[in-house]
């Protein structure tokens, strides 16, 4: 018998044991109102929709198969979720669904200390002492840091270029809430270093968020593969030993001062501090320095990754909707905000259709397509019966884009919508930042670093769609987030 006869029975050996394992875990494991559950041969997602991003995909999907669909990946069954109720019963149910390893996995080999990383009592104690960290008081200090930042990012890009066209604000984005996540964790920036070690620390902090940021998204290939990538990533390696022992000298510095009590007396303290005094005031669920180096870590890429995303749709949108712009320049006038006015937290605060903007860009932003949930037990659900290890993706930007659940068209983009009809959407069909006990930590530094640049960026400037002189077409490009694929802007300085 040749070899390659042995590899063709060897195949055909494989696809019938997998034909009569899907067959029997159809028939006689989704037992009770199966009419709603469909199954897709094989491997579903990437046989169906073909070069199409994430939420595009999911979103073909949901119009071909209904709201609730499912396909086996090997041994193990992915329910795609688009409906409320059932989001509802799993985000609901903790004792039931977790946090799945397709989550966690690649996470865990990145920083292993971080929230993402982990389960069970080890969560629930890093999670005591992260939560109140991230509380509304605890961040309301770094206000006046974004502001600084913000116009320090107008200043450099747009006053000495007064009618080029930018083409690359996507990444401008990027640099501008790295500078902001960096000066809210160690409490400096970079240019107050001496020239080389500045140099080095940004270049590592850029090459580190970047890698880590790529590598999250490749939870398909086995864990070895991933391991060795990671090894052989010898930039990611040279930038994470630079950012370690960078991190590492200040978090030692901060638990010396915290043991001596020296109090300080700047009330913008860094994520750090708040870290450090976190844990030493309460010792039995303390973190070690590199549980803090991870957490850090972790919440620098989360953070960067969202809000730098969701300031880029910003900026598209308001290139293809003046009028909305024109409208938050109407209510900045409202409170005296002019662009030679400062911006204060009280008069941020009133600012009720800059609320509106900013919640319409989270849910109309292709952002985050989903959250994943995995069953860590046998459940059933409108008589569909779950199984230990089945994986739900809960697909938020169908929730969100779902006419049942909105009044008013969610496939437009309309701020106005939360001030009138879906100003109270039913509970899950707006959630950017996810649901249920694993809810984003961060979420309240989110918004201030989104409604702060927003509304200060319409203080000062006027964004204008070039028409045919450049590409601002949109378009996907799929990272951790999904952010614009051309976006090219004339920016006015009022």
């Amino acid at each position: 018998m040749s070899i390659l006869t042995i590899i063709l029975f060897g195949i055909l050996f494989v696809i019938t044991i997998y034909w009569f394992y899907k067959r029997y875990y159809t028939n006689n494991n989704s037992k009770g109102n199966t009419r709603k559950l469909k199954s897709q041969w094989l491997l579903g997602i990437g046989l169906t929709v073909g070069r199409k991003v994430f939420h595009e995909a999911i979103y073909c999907m949901k119009e071909k198969y209904g709201d609730i669909l499912s396909f086996q990946v090997g041994f193990r069954r992915i329910i795609i979720i688009s409906r409320i109720d059932y989001t509802e019963h799993i985000l609901s149910h903790r004792h039931i669904y977790d946090i799945s390893d397709i989550t966690t996995r690649n996470f865990s080999l990145l920083f292993p200390g971080g929230l993402l990383s982990l389960k069970g009592e080890t969560w629930k104690r890093h999670a005591r002492l992260m939560l109140p960290v991230f509380r509304r008081s605890k961040i309301l200090p770094y206000f006046e840091t974004i502001v600084e930042c913000i116009d320090d990012f107008i200043d450099k890009q747009f006053l000495n270029n007064k009618i080029k066209i930018h083409k690359d604000l996507v990444i401008k984005c990027q640099h501008i809430l790295l500078t902001v996540i960096a000066r809210i964790a160690f409490n400096y920036d970079f240019s107050n270093l001496s020239t080389n070690d500045g140099i080095n620390i940004h270049q590592a902090f850029n090459n580190m968020i970047d890698c880590a940021s790529r590598f999250a998204l490749m939870t398909a290939i086995p864990l070895w593969v991933a391991k060795l990538m990671l090894k052989l990533n010898f930039k990611f390696q040279k930038s994470l030993n630079i950012m370690k022992n960078h991190v590492m000298s200040i978090i030692n510095d901060e638990q010396k001062r915290q043991h001596e009590q020296i109090y300080l007396s700047d009330q913008r303290k860094s994520l750090i501090t708040l870290l450090v005094e976190a844990s030493q005031n309460e010792a039995k669920i303390s973190l070690s320095s590199n549980e803090m180096f991870d957490e850090i870590s972790m919440s620098i890429l989360a953070g960067f990754e969202t809000t730098s995303t969701a300031l880029s749709w910003f900026i598209f949108y308001m290139s293809k909707y003046p009028n909305i712009q024109c409208k938050i320049k109407n209510e900045l006038k409202q409170y005296g905000l002019t662009s030679n006015t400062s911006l204060t937290q009280e008069k941020l605060d009133q600012l009720i259709y800059v609320d509106c903007v900013t919640k319409e860009v989270l849910r109309f932003a292709p952002i985050a397509a989903g959250i994943v949930r995995e069953a860590i037990s046998d459940d059933i659900i409108d008589g569909i019966e779950i199984n230990k290890g089945d994986v739900f993706l809960i697909a938020i930007q169908n929730l969100h884009k779902n006419s049942n659940y909105w009044k008013i068209d969610p496939e437009q983009f309309i701020p106005e919508r939360f001030l009138n009809e879906d100003r109270n959407p039913p509970r899950y069909a707006y959630m950017p930042f996810g649901g249920g006990h694993r809810t984003c930590i961060g979420q309240d530094l989110a918004l201030l670093e989104l409604k702060t640049a927003i509304t200060r960026l319409m203080q000062r400037i006027t964004i204008e769609d070039p028409g045919k002189e450049a590409n601002n077409s949109g378009g996907f490009i799929q990272r951790v987030t999904c952010y614009p694929k051309h976006m090219a802007v004339r920016v006015i300085i009022d």
